[in-house]
């Protein structure tokens, strides 16, 4: 489960969201009323550093991906790793059917496992 501070608002700053993504291992769900609105990555901070010096001013919203990947509480691990490796990233959001957050899961947590 997800502790409710380390879920950023779209209206945060890209300044909040530098912590919440070193703490959540790179990846930073944003959430209106507890369902997924968007997910934003040290990917899309550090591409927004480079083009942008005043970065840390912008809005979440602005920047974030509003139709990321997700897995369902029921899928299996191995679905999960599959679309991963498909999609070239390392942490997906879970969510339930009518879009609130349940949790993450993570590659490295499914490599511990031994789902992979």
């Amino acid at each position: 489960m997800i502790p409710p501070g380390r879920v950023l608002r779209p209206d945060a700053t890209m300044q909040d969201a530098v912590v919440s993504l070193a703490h959540d291992r790179g990846l930073a769900l944003v959430a209106e009323n507890g369902h997924l609105a968007g997910v934003l990555t040290t990917g899309d901070l550090t591409r927004l550093a480079e083009r942008d010096p005043r970065f840390y001013q912008r809005r979440v919203s602005e920047v974030m991906t509003r139709a990321p990947q997700t897995a369902s509480p029921e899928d299996l691990a191995g679905a999960a790793v599959g679309t991963m490796q498909n999609r070239g990233i390392m942490v997906l959001p879970v969510v339930s059917d009518g879009g609130a957050i349940v949790g993450v899961v993570h590659l490295h947590d499914l490599m511990r496992a031994g789902a992979v």
